[in-house]
This record gives C-alpha cells, structure tokens and sequence, in this order.
C-alpha cells in the first residue's frame, strides 16, 4: 500500500532490545526472516527500503533466524506506535483532570476504582494494527515500557470488567418476581455491565492473539494478564451469558433483554459478538501449547458451559446464529484441548460425563444433532466421539514414510508401531470414557446418594448413537466405542459376582450390538452381487485382485474423508481409517517378508528379529479378533506366499493413502457422493473386529440362559430373541436348542414365557423350526403360568393354519381342546375363541348362483355339496381334525368338552359368528355322511389302523364324530339318518363299537327325522328287535331305550314291546318260584342275566303303568304278570336274584338293574330291601359287587344333576320364579330330589374304602367320579373326603390325579379356613395308598414320578408337592404344614401312633422325609423352619433314645450270644432309624440348598423377618438331586435280625456323638458361641452329655427359650 511521505520508522536503539527467552512459551516454530528485495516493493520509496535493509544488520548475531519483514507490517508498527502515543497521552489528561472529554477512553461510573477505559473501536483498532505485526519486529520498535503500559491498560480492562459484575446482575434480575417491572436504575447498570463485560471479552480476544502470535511475551505481566483474561472468559461465559439465555422465557429480565424493541437486546448481540472473538482466538492459544494447566481448566469449563446451553430465548435468527458460533468456536476450542493436552484428557472427559448427567432432561432432549445423511443423534454423542477421534495422530505424520516406496523390514515395523498408537490413543480414551460410565452405573455403598440411573441412560444413549452411526463415513471411531463397550460387557457377563443390574444390562446391549452385525450381514448378503464391496482381510494368501477391491474401496473413502477435512466434518477419522488399513498392510507385508527368509532369502539380524516379534505380536492380535480356524492357522506361523505383484499392490496402496493425506484439502475434489461413501464405509466396517464377534457375543448369550437368576434367563431369551430377528438360523444351533429346551422347563413362569415368546415369532412361519421345536412348546399348553399357557395357545394357533401336518392339527385340536376346561377364565375364553376361528369360521366359499345358496340349517340337502372345491377341501380338513381328536383321546371328558364346544359356539351372543358356526357345524356333518357314502359306494370299510396309515378316517371313526354330533346337533345329523338303517341290518357282521355309536345316533334323532316312511320305521324296529336276542349288555343298554321310544312315539307297535316285556318276566318268574322251592334253576346265567337285563330296561324306559291306565286292551296281557305295580313286582325279582343263593353275575345283573330302577323311582333306593342290597355288596370280597354299586351311584348321581340342571335351563328361559311354597317347607313334587345326598352320607365311608380296596383300576375310577360327584354337588361335608381326595392326588392316573388337584385347589379356596385340618390323615392316606400301589412297604417313594410336567428336570418332584403350594401363600399355615409333617416323624409323637414295636412304620417316614426332600423351597425361612423343627425333635426324642441306647449297650453282646429281648427293645431299634432319617433330611436340605450351620443355629421361627423375603437356591449334588440314604440303609430295608439291629444302634450311637461333639453342638442347645449346653443353662464348653435326669427335666418348652436365647 502507499506510504505518506511524512511517516517516519523510528530505528529501535540496540540496547533497547530485550532478548527473548527460549522455553515453552514461544510458538514452537518461527517464520525465516529474509531480505527484501528493492525490486519486489517498487511502490515503497528508497529511505524506507535503505531504514529496512540497515535493520537486519543489527540483529543479534546469534540468532540465526532471517526476520521476514514486510512493508505493511513496518507500516502497522508505525501506526500502532502513533495510537499508543495518542492513548497514552488522553490517559495522562484523565488521569490529571476527570472532567476531560477522550475519544479512545469511556468513562465507567460506580464500577470498581478505575473511572476509565479503551473504548471498544480503541482496543478493535489496537487489534486490527498488531495483527499483522511481525512479532520481532514488533518488540525491536516498540518499547517494553510502552508494551508494558498498553498491558496495564488491557489489565484494566479486564478488572474493570470483572467489578462489573454480570453475573451478579443476572442473578439479581433473575429472582425478581414475574409481573414486576424492573427498577430503571437497575436496566442501567445491566446496560453498563453488558457494554464493560463487550469491552472485557474485546480485550480478552485482544490478549489471545498477542499471545498466540508471540507478540509483548517479553512483558512480565503478560502471563498474569493472560491468566486474568482467561479466567474472565470462563465466568463471563459461565455466569453470564449462559443463565441469560437459560433463563425463563415468562422472567421479567428475559423480556427486557430479548425483546428486540428493547435497547438492551443490541448490548446483547454486542456481547455475543464479542464472546464470539474471544473464543475464536483461544484455541490459537492451545495450539502453541501456550497455557498452563491453570489456565487450561477454565477454559475447559467455558467451553463446556455453552455446549449445552438453550437458544429458544434468540427468537432472532441473527443472534441465535451468532450464539451457535460460539457453541462451535468452543466446541472447537475444548477439542483442541483434548488433542494436544493429553495429561488433562481423563478429568475433561470425567467432567463432561458428569456435566451430561447432570443436565436436566428437557436440555438433553433437546441437544438433537443431526449429521450428514439425515441421521439424527444426540449431541453429546457427536461431542464425545469428536473429542475421542481428536486424540488420533494427524494424517501427514500416521503417512510419513511411504512416499519411499519399499521399505526395510525395521522400518515398517516403525511405522506399523506409529499406526498401532495412533488407534491405541483413541482406543485408550474410549476404554476409560466406557470404564467411568459403567462404573457410575453401579451402586456404590459408600455413598449415599448416586446418579446411577442417570449414567445407565447416558450410557445407553451413547451406545445406542454409536451403533446408529456404524458404517457413518466420518465416524469411525463409533465401531470403536462398541467394539470396546462390548468387550466390557462380555467381561460382565463373564464375571460370577457382577452386578445383576449390569448383567441385565450387558445382554441388552450384546443383544443390540449382534441383532445390528446380524442386520449388516442380512444387507451385505443381499448386495452380493456388487463385487466391488466384496471386501477381504489382506493377508499374504490374499489374492491381488482382493487387494486391488481393498485399494480402490479404501481411497475412495479416504478421499470423501479428506475433502470434508476443511469444514471439520472429519475430525480424527482420517488418522483411525488409516491407522485400522495401514496396520493391516504393513502386517502382511512383515508377513511376506518373513516368508522370503524361510525360503532363503538374507536379511540383517535387527530385521529378522524385527519381523519376528512384529509376526507374533500381530498374530496374537488376528488370533483374538477372529474365529476363522483356517486365518487362525495361517497367523499363526504358516508360511505365507506374498508375490511381487501382490507386494507391489500393497506398497502402490500405502503410497495413496500418503498423497491423499497430504493433498490440499482446498483443492480436494472427489466423485464419491455421501450415498457411495456410506456404502463404502460399511464395506470396510464388515473387516473391523466387531463384525467378527458375532459368534462369540452368541455364545456368551447362550451361556446366559443358565444363569441362576430369573431376571437374567429372561433377558438373555429376550437378547436371543432380538437377535434371531435377523438370523433365526441361530436356533437350529445344537447349544441354543439345548438351552432354550432346558427355559421352556424353567422353575420360574417369566422365564418359561419369554421362551415361548422367543419361539413364537419364529417357529409359526418356519416349518423346519417347527418340527424341531414343536414337542417342547405343545406341552407347555399344560403350564402352571397362565400366561405361558395363553402365548403357547396363540403359537399352537399360527401353527395350526400354517402346518400340513395332519398329526400336528389334531394333537393341537386336542390340546386346544382341554383348554375349555382351564382353570383360568380367561384361559378358557381364549380357547373358545381360538377353536371358533380355527374350526368354526367360514369365508363365504358358497358358490353364488342364487339367494338360495345361503342355505339354512334346517334346509334338507347337503350343503357340502353347494360348496366350491376349495371350500370342501377346507372343510374336509376341518372335518378330518375333529374326528381325529375325538378318536384320538376316547373319553366322556372330551367328548363333553367337544359339545360344550358345539354348544359354545352355536349359542354365542354375536349372532353373524353363531349363524357362521351353525352354517359349518351343518357342512361337517354333511361331510361325514358323504364320506359314508363314497365308502359304501367304493365298497370300502377301513379299519382304524388302516385309517391311520392311509391318512383317511375310518368308518367306526366317522360314525363315532357322529354320535357325538347328535348329541350337540340332532336336527342336522336327522337329516341323514335313515341312511345308517344298514349298520343295523348288518348285525353280527358289525363292529361293536360301529353298531354302539349307530343305535346313540338313532337314539339322539329318532325324535327328530322330518318325515320318517314307514318302511324305514318298520325296517328299524325289526332291527332292533333283532339285536336284543344275542347282543351284548353295552348294546343292549343303547337298543332297548331307541326301540322303547321308537315304540312309543312313531310306530305305535305296543305288542311287540310287550311280549318281549312278558316273556322275560315269565322267564325270571318261574326261574324265582323254582330256585325258592329249593330246586336248580333252568336257565344258564347268561341268558338269565339277558331276561333280567331286558326285562329291567324295558321297564325304565317304557311307562308301563301309565299305558295300562290308558289303554286297557292292548296292555290286559300284563295284568296276567301282576295285578299290581308292575315296577313293585318287578323290583321284587330283582331283588331276589341279589341273594347269595344266585351266582355273581346274576347278582351283578340284578344290582345293575336295580340302579336303574333307582335313577327313575328315586323312592326305591331307600327303601331297607335296597339298602340291605348295597351293604351286602360292600361287605363283600367280590370287586364286582362293589364295582356296580359305585357305578350305580355314579349313573344315578350324573343323572340328577342333569335332570336338575334341565330345569334350571327351563326356569331361566321361562323366567319362572321360586315357589315360596318350597321355602317354608311344602316341597311336594321335591320329596325325592334329597336321595342323593341321603345315599352318600350313608355310604360316603364305605366308597372311599371301596375305593382304595384293591388295586383294581376301575373299582378306584368308580370310586374316585362318585367321590368327585359328592364334593362338586355338596352332597356330604368336604372334610370327609378331604383324606381320600389328598390321595388321589398322587394316583398314576393322569385323569384322576388332575381332577383330584382340581378339586382340591376349588376347596382350598372355598373353605379355606378349615380345609386344611385333616392334611396328616390325608399324608398317611397317600402313603397307603402309594404303597397298596407299589406293592410293598419298602418300595414306596416320596418322589413323584410321574410329575412329567415338572419345571426342573433335575430336581425330583414331591408326591405332596400340590399339597405345600397350596399352603405357602401364607406363612403361618405353611409353617403347621412343615411342622406337622416333621413331627410324623417323631416316635414320641402321639401323630405316629406308636404303640407297639411293630407299630413303628420306618417307610412311613422315609415317605415324608423324601417329601420335604423333594419340595420346592423358594426362600430360606422355610428351609431353616424345617430344619428347626428335625432339631428340635433330635434334641428331645433323638437325645432320649440316645441315652436309652447308651444305657443298653453293654447289653447288645449278650444278645449277640443268643439272649432275646423285649418289644421295646426291638422298637427303639426301630425308632433310631427314624431318628436317623431326620439326620439324613437335615444334612440333605444344607447341603442342597447351600445353608450353614451357624445360620441354622441362629434361627429363630418367631422372628425370621431377616430370612423370610430371601430367595434360595437348589443345586443338585449327585444322586439325580434324591435324598441318599447310604449312612442309613435301614431306611430302604426292613431289619430282621439281632444282628441288623445291633449293627443299627450303634451306628445311631455314633451319629449321635458326633454331632453332640461337633464344634457347633446341638443345634437347638448351643451357646452364643455355638458350643453345646448342658441342660441348656452351662455358659462354659462342656464334653459331658446329660443325664437321663437333666433329660427328662427338659422340656420343649425349655429347648424353644435355649434356642431364642442362643439366636
């Protein structure tokens, strides 16, 4: 520029030069100061360049540095020095007279002591001037007093600012109340304060650039003013600016300044703009590595003030513009910290980490950013991964070096090193920030107040970021972040005593990070077909066209990075992309090198040492990273084939990564767009360790599922579940299938769920999963957790439409089936709902010719056959499932659950679903009927194995879905039936269970065929005639009713009924008149049983009587049988042919008979005759006497509940009220409605004693539905029953044992306040019944083994195990359970009974002790209360018989010699074993549940509050987790000899010892020391035992207070 003529450059005297210290606080490098040439300024006059050229020979001869110098700069200095001389000269005027006006100097009233300073275009004006100031220059022409003076100046600026007190402004204005307007003093010292704190910032931006630039260093109040100006930043930004913009919007402060009408709003943008030049001057600062640590850390806390600081109250996008600068000057600044200061890197990141937390939630909310590509993340996570990749090395050094091309072997392992620490830099930031975080996440004791769920979000929130910017071009370093997080939570998982909350924790986050490598692998395998993302680990047996994909991939995404370098989009990414690459390369090339040697080649001794420990140490490396067994192989020392062309491609690769890197990124130009560079960085994402821990993130998941924690196995099904999302590959592994096989057993209901949970996403649409899962999660439909049982259902239903598999539709008919009958109403909701989707709904398949094809059920056609074939293949399918399941389980409890199904769903409230149902359940049966047809028409009549093998259903199985049919539908199965009349025509030639099921649907529909012929009537009333003279008693319990009502209501033939009525009575008459005359009666007693059987069926379901009275004539033949009652007389007969003169199938016919006399003349079953009938037969030895009593009982009892469950149904639709008559007693027509319950209070004992009488099956069925008869009708009182019913609840019979337990749970909670009295009676009636079972003694077992739905497969079931969970609900009646059974043991005990030697029942005990073995303890109170109670009866009865024993000893070797001894003696033999057993259950429930002695010791049932709430563990210990009874094998065999006994009381002796000798004594009788008592009152150790005296006096009552005395 051109210089004035009259400007003068003062020459600096040489003596006046201050030499400048070298040491740490000048810039690190310097400028060359070179000579001007004359010719290069021709605009400069002659004495300026001559002043100029004379300067640079007074320089100091030792410094060798050329000052460049600049014309302008000269210039600048000249300038400068004039203003200096100006503002030094206003200051002395001020300074002599206050009242003078200045232009570089304002005056600041009532703020500190300093009435004056720079104005703000002063100090701009000095900045503007020193800026291109050359800083040698500089301090040559300036003085150091007059630099000094400018300092003290700036210092003033700085206090003054300071004595302004924003912060303090602030805070004052903030706390004014809203509605209150601001005092106007007070907006003007806000107004001064704002302007001198502007001024301060001014001036502090002033000071960073002198400092930065090297300029007035020599000062020594420099470093104080620097000092100053920092400190003034932090708190200016701090406290300042940053609650300014915090504030409430609603404050009154916030309306005056941010209201832009308002003049203090323009003070604002000031002060932001110059907090804008103060901290894009500090990172200059930093930069030259210029400050102190004090200096450092306000700038840290400046820095970190803004970053998360609200803008809503800048409505102004200039201002909030202008404030995010400053966010990103800062940003900037801390950043450089971090990079260059990595001594203060750990306390930066622990302060931001705890800044983070902090921060309210509406900020952190709030702090969204959103990076290239429209990936929206928290801003905290950008700032954390910016400062975590600023630690990397820059790009020229990490480069440096391969320009060269080849290198030696020394020098790539130089340079592999550099590369490794540049990654290990970052990695070492990463690791601590991962290490603070989840350490916070933990609670601490020592500490009484922590964040730690703050920090689990926090964390949480990173990692979550982190993994939404994996394959993020410019973030590499967050596939650090997780790869390390993982590692860590991998360590966790690892780690027996980690925290729950973080184990919890760490299968949330190995199921996120594997679910996402599953996603990428998903995505990469479906680009397959781009070859030039088909991305390899280079190693030496790579191929070159491998490496050639590796170059051109990575150096176009290294030259996308590098040209976002200048914006700062790139921040660090550079160095870890080419750290991760080169590191690589360079291994391989060491690699090769290495190889070459073993082939021959020379190398020097450093080199081959060099390229050996370099091998080793980057195989160790590849091995941990990857589980490829052939790499693995081959890092380990295989020897490698690395070509020329290969090793040329490497180098050639290194050297782009070079000229990229030093490429000027202003020039930079790339083709490759974001959308390029995103897939190009998810390419080499895919060679990063963590794509390759994808198996052992699984593995360490798998392992998870056995955790002893319930919160942990359910998480871990849930992380496995997240991750077959996207590889449901991962359940055909043999370990995960084992795994979750061992879950859906699980003890706990949550964890059995999410296993259902985790199959039923996947297992419904996977056919192969289906077939391996399919048998493990169709028995859970039976499980004790409803919701477990509800998923399975809903998994059974996917199933079902999506399975071709006709033996999975039908066992999953089945199993849908018996959930009508749930417990739970829901459950049985849902399982109506599902059978009514499933099997009831229809799609509108009817072809639409007309308005007719919407056909009614009562339409006569088949309606199959209007259906399209698509429907009558569904149909078919539907119809083949419903006779599968009634064929597959022939029971009358499902038969009654399927037409409670029918009935549910024809009768529902909605009615387009009934029409629906009724519409399909006429199509069904349509099609058995058709498929009849086909198989008469084919000739064709498939037996039921056949039927299986064909894969049809057979003729017997289709008529058997029929019957069943017309029981729910007889309206629709009338329509076809006449087409059976030729299933009775056949007669002998039939099936008996074909000519069954055809007379039930006769006897169902008779009533109900339109229009019947008379041919079709004739031909079936000879039919039937027909059967009844050589058929068998179950078919003529079905012909004789169908051909009474045939008789009776269509065909009107009364002859025939009758003389088949007559000539049975003439029969059993005569046979009476000839057996009572003492004579031998003529018929065999098959057909006598026959005539009575007629005769007695005939007559209940044909009112004789009552045709007598209205047709005289055509019944006058019966008055030859009786004059009177035909009922009387034949009742009469029947109940001569009971005596014992007649033989027993006779007699069984005869009581038969009877029964159904009963079941329609209730009066005749109370009569003494027909009471004197049933107590003979119970009295009796025969089985089937008893047996037709019971199914008397059982038919007469069913039927009366039917008969009154009729008339409820009609009373309810009639709406018919209750007679008040009934009430007060007049119950006429109800004087027979209370046989029922007079017949079972009568004989209520001897059933269950029938019941349990022999071990004949169906005498104990009979038995066991007339019991559950009595108990649901509320015939006799529960507790009668209670004993029995205990014991069927361990019946092999699976039928029996679940409706027992059904029962059972109903009268728990119906009578739960005494239900519970007779328990002990019901225990020994289980044990006798167990062993009327097993057959001996010996041979019964506690266990249950047929508990096959049992949740631990390792851990024995209880026989009594429904009995405890019954009790546990509530403590106290759990604790008489537990106590009760503890005390059968105890021969002492009045429980036991034992009143003679013989008496003593050893397997009794081993029975209960192998029950309170086998129950299910969920905490510790109850196993302590147990073995509290085993102590207590050691204590007493255990130490009496051990001094009864001790006493006799000396007595045992005369009875070895032969002596006999008395009952008593054999019966404490016998008791010692019992005593034993208690031993043996006490050690097993320590050992098994992990307890110790002391804290059995220290027990106290009366206050167990500290155990009662705490969970305990089983653990199986050899032996199938069974009580062993090696140490007292008299518990499994009888002792029969002196010598058994001999042999068994002195091993009860020894046991008694040692456990008295034991350290901790008796467990009852203990000191506090644990020390065994004498009578409970020693306080000193003692050997002695007691005496038989002490014993005696020593009661329990003084055991209970020893123990609370000792707890």
């Amino acid at each position: 520029m051109p210089v004035e003529s009259k400007t003068e450059i003062r020459p600096q005297r040489k003596g006046s030069k201050r030499p400048m210290a070298e040491d740490d606080t000048l810039p690190t490098s310097k400028a060359k100061r070179t000579c001007i040439d004359p010719q290069d300024i021709n605009s400069v006059d002659a004495e300026l360049v001559s002043k100029l050229n004379n300067l640079e020979d007074t320089v100091d001869a030792k410094d060798t540095a050329q000052t460049d110098v600049s014309v302008d700069s000269l210039l600048q200095i000249e300038a400068l020095e004039d203003l200096l001389t100006e503002i030094f000269a206003e200051e002395d005027v001020l300074v002599d007279s206050s009242d003078s006006k200045s232009n570089l100097f304002r005056r600041i009233p009532n703020i500190g002591v300093i009435p004056f300073v720079l104005c703000n275009h002063t100090v701009r004006r000095i900045r503007s001037l020193l800026e291109p100031c050359a800083a040698l220059l500089l301090s040559e022409h300036i003085s150091n007093e007059r630099m000094s003076r400018l300092v003290g100046l700036l210092a003033s600026v700085i206090q003054s600012a300071k004595d302004a007190s924003l912060a303090d402004m602030v805070k004052d204005g903030a706390a004014v109340d809203r509605g209150v307007n601001l005092a106007a003093a007070y907006c003007e010292r806000l107004d001064l304060a704002i302007l001198v704190s502007s001024l301060g910032l001014e001036v502090a931006a002033l000071v960073f650039d002198m400092v930065a630039s090297g300029k007035a260093l020599h000062i020594w109040s420099m470093g104080d003013l620097l000092h100053d100006a920092i400190a003034f930043l932090k708190v200016c930004l701090l406290d300042g600016i940053v609650p300014l913009l915090d504030m409430d919007a609603e404050c009154e402060l916030a309306q005056v300044i941010f209201n832009t009408d308002q003049p203090l709003h323009n003070r604002l943008r000031t002060l932001l703009e110059s907090a804008l030049a103060a901290t894009n001057s500090v990172p200059a600062i930093t930069a030259q590595h210029a400050l102190c640590e004090e200096d450092i850390v306000p700038l840290v806390y400046a820095s970190m003030s803004v970053m998360f600081c609200s803008t809503t109250l800048l409505s102004n996008g200039v201002d909030s513009n202008l404030f995010e600068s400053i966010r990103r000057s800062s940003q900037a600044l801390l950043r450089s910290v971090f990079e260059l200061h990595a001594d203060q890197r750990t306390w930066i990141l622990e302060e931001i980490l705890a800044s983070l937390v902090k921060l309210p939630a509406q900020k952190r909310a709030q702090s969204v950013h959103r990076v290239a590509g429209g990936k929206s993340v928290q801003f905290t996570t950008v700032l954390l991964l910016q400062l975590l990749q600023a630690t990397a090395q820059s790009p020229e050094d990490l480069t440096a070096g391969f320009e060269s091309g080849a290198l030696s072997a020394k020098e790539y392992r130089i340079l592999l090193q550099k590369h490794k620490k540049a990654v290990s830099m970052v990695s070492s930031s990463v690791d601590f920030a991962i290490r603070y975080l989840i350490g916070r996440c933990t609670k601490r004791e020592s500490k009484t107040t922590t964040n730690e769920a703050e920090y689990r979000a926090l964390l949480e929130l990173f990692i979550d970021n982190c993994i939404v910017l994996l394959g993020h071009p410019q973030w590499p370093a967050a596939e650090l972040v997780v790869r390390i997080y993982s590692l860590h939570m991998l360590d966790i998982l690892d780690e027996e005593k980690s925290d729950i909350s973080l184990k919890n924790m760490a299968l949330e986050s190995a199921a996120q990070i594997a679910s996402h490598i599953a996603q990428s692998r998903q995505f990469r395998d479906s680009r397959v077909g781009n070859n030039t993302l088909d991305l390899e680990l280079i190693s030496p047996n790579s191929s070159l066209e491998s490496i050639c994909r590796f170059r051109a991939t990575t150096t176009t995404l290294l030259e996308y990075l590098q040209s976002k370098a200048a914006s700062g989009e790139s921040t660090g990414a550079i160095p870890l992309c080419v750290g991760n690459w080169a590191s690589s390369l360079i291994a391989t090339l060491l690699k090769g090198i290495r190889s070459d040697t073993l082939d021959g080649g020379k190398m020097d001794d450093s080199d081959t040492e060099s390229v050996s420990s370099d091998d080793e140490h980057s195989s160790s490396e590849d091995d941990s990273q990857t589980s490829d067994c052939e790499a693995s192989k081959q890092h380990k020392g295989m020897r490698c084939a690395l070509d020329a062309p290969k090793r040329n491609a490497i180098v050639e690769c290194l050297q782009a990564y070079a000229g990229i890197a030093h490429r000027s990124t202003k020039t930079m130009s790339t083709n490759c767009s974001f959308t390029s560079a995103t897939e190009t960085a998810k390419a080499t994402l895919s060679l990063q360790p963590l794509y390759r821990s994808f198996d052992i993130i699984l593995s360490r998941v798998t392992l998870a599922l056995g955790a002893s924690q319930v919160s942990l196995r359910s998480k871990a099904l849930r992380a496995l579940n997240q991750i077959a999302q996207y590889r449901p590959e991962v359940l055909y592994q043999g370990s995960v299938k084992y795994a979750i096989n061992h879950r859906l057993q699980d003890s706990s209901p949550q964890v059995r769920e999410a296993a259902i949970d985790l199959l039923g996403k996947h297992i419904a649409h996977n056919p192969e999963l289906t077939d391996q899962y399919y048998e493990f999660i169709s028995v859970r439909v039976l499980d004790k957790g409803s919701s477990v049982r509800r998923r399975v259902m809903r998994i059974l239903a996917d199933i079902y439409i999506s399975s071709d598999s006709m033996e999975q539709l039908i066992d999953i008919g089945v199993r849908l089936l018996q959930r009508t009958a749930d417990d739970e109403r829901t459950i049985r909701e849902l399982a109506f709902k599902t059978l009514q989707e499933l099997w009831f709904s229809y799609d509108k398949h009817v072809e639409a010719e007309s308005d007719e094809d919407a056909v009614a059920i009562e339409t006569p056609r088949n309606v199959f056959n209007t259906l399209s074939p698509e429907a009558q293949k569904d149909m078919l399918k539907r119809v083949h499932v419903m006779t599968g399941v009634v064929d597959t389980v022939r029971s009358h409890e499902l038969v009654d659950l399927m037409t409670g199904l029918f009935e549910h769903v024809s009768t529902g409230p909605l009615k387009s679903e009934t029409e629906e149902a009724q519409f399909v359940i006429r199509c069904v049966i349509d099609a058995l009927f058709e498929h009849l047809i086909r198989a008469e028409e084919s000739d064709v009549k498939l037996s039921d194995d056949a039927a299986a093998v064909t894969g049809d259903f057979s003729v017997t199985t289709c008529l058997r879905f029929i019957s069943t049919l017309s029981n729910i539908a007889p309206e629709a199965v009338s329509l076809h039936t006449e087409s059976l009349i030729t299933y009775l025509k056949l007669g002998s030639t039939t099936e008996e269970d074909t000519l069954v099921n055809t007379l039930c649907i006769f006897s169902n529909t008779l009533l109900k065929i339109p229009h019947p012929s008379a041919a079709f009537l004739q031909s079936l009333e000879n039919s039937l005639i027909s059967l009844l003279s050589s058929s068998p008693q179950n078919i003529l319990a079905v012909a004789v009713p169908c051909l009474c009502d045939l008789i009776e209501e269509l065909t009107w033939n009364y002859a025939k009924l009758i003389r088949v009525f007559r000539s049975c009575v003439l029969q059993l008459c005569r046979e009476q008149r000839t057996i009572s005359g003492g004579g031998k009666g003529t018929l065999t007693p098959k057909n006598l049983m026959r005539f009575i059987i007629l005769a007695g069926l005939t007559c209940r379901h044909f009112d004789f009587e009552k045709h007598r009275e209205q047709q005289k004539e055509h019944f006058k033949e019966l008055n030859q049988l009786a004059k009177g009652s035909m009922v009387d007389m034949l009742n009469d007969l029947l109940l001569f042919f009971t005596q014992s003169q007649n033989v027993g199938p006779v007699q069984v016919a005869a009581i038969q008979m009877l029964g159904q006399f009963h079941i329609k003349w209730p009066r005749l079953a109370v009569e003494p005759q027909a009471r004197a009938v049933m107590d003979r037969a119970f009295a009796s030895d025969s089985s089937s006497h008893k047996l037709q009593v019971l199914r008397n009982f059982l038919e007469f009892l069913r039927t009366d509940a039917k008969r009154l469950a009729k008339q409820e149904r009609e009373d309810r639709a009639s709406g018919r009220e209750i007679d008040a008559r009934a009430l007060v007693g007049n119950t006429g027509n109800m004087s027979e409605a209370g046989v029922g319950a007079s017949l079972m209070q009568t004989y209520l004992d001897r059933i269950i004693e029938a019941t349990f009488a022999s071990n004949a099956a169906p005498l104990r069925a009979a038995g066991f539905e007339v019991i559950s008869l009595v108990l649901e009708q509320g015939l006799a009182h529960p507790l009668k029953c209670m004993p029995a019913l205990i014991a069927l609840c361990t019946s092999n019979d699976p039928y029996i044992r679940n409706k027992s337990l059904k029962l059972h749970q109903e009268l728990s909670v119906k009578h739960a306040s005494f239900i519970h009295s007779r328990d002990l009676e019901g225990v020994r009636k289980a044990y006798e019944y167990q062993r009327q079972v097993r057959g001996r003694p010996e041979d019964v077992s506690g266990y249950d083994s047929n508990a096959d739905l049992h949740e631990r497969p390792d851990r024995p079931a209880a026989c009594l195990q429904f009995l405890y969970s019954l009790s546990r609900t509530r403590r106290t009646r759990r604790n008489e359970l537990l106590s009760l059974l503890v005390k059968a043991c105890d021969f002492d005990s009045g429980t036991a009974a034992y009143a003679d030697a013989n008496s003593t029942d050893i397997p009794f005990v081993r029975f209960v002790a192998e029950n309170m073995a086998g129950l299910e303890f969920k905490y510790l109170d109850e196993v302590l209360h147990v073995i509290y109670q085993v102590s207590s009866v050691i204590a007493s009865s255990g130490l009496n018989l051990y001094q009864q024993l001790e006493s006799e000893a000396k007595d045992d070797g005369d009875i070895e010699h032969g002596v006999s001894k008395s009952k008593l003696w054999w019966q404490a033999s016998r008791a010692s074993v019992c005593i034993g057993i208690l031993f043996v259950l006490r050690e097993f429930l320590k050992s098994h549940y992990g307890v110790t002695e002391s804290r059995c010791t220290l027990y106290n049932p009366s206050d167990a509050t500290s155990v009662r709430d705490k969970a305990v563990a089983w653990s199986a210990q050899g032996n199938g987790g069974r009580i062993g009874w090696s140490s007292c094998p008299f518990a499994l065999q009888r002792m029969e000899s002196v010598t058994d006994c001999i042999r068994q009381r002195k091993r009860f002796r020894r046991m008694m010892t040692e456990s008295l000798a034991a350290s901790e004594g008796s467990p009852v009788l203990a000191d506090d020391s644990g020390n065994f008592v004498s009578g409970g009152r020693s306080d000193e150790p003692s050997d002695a035992l007691l005496s038989a005296e002490e014993l005696e006096m020593l009661t329990m009552d003084d055991l209970d207070e020893a123990s609370m005395r000792s707890d």
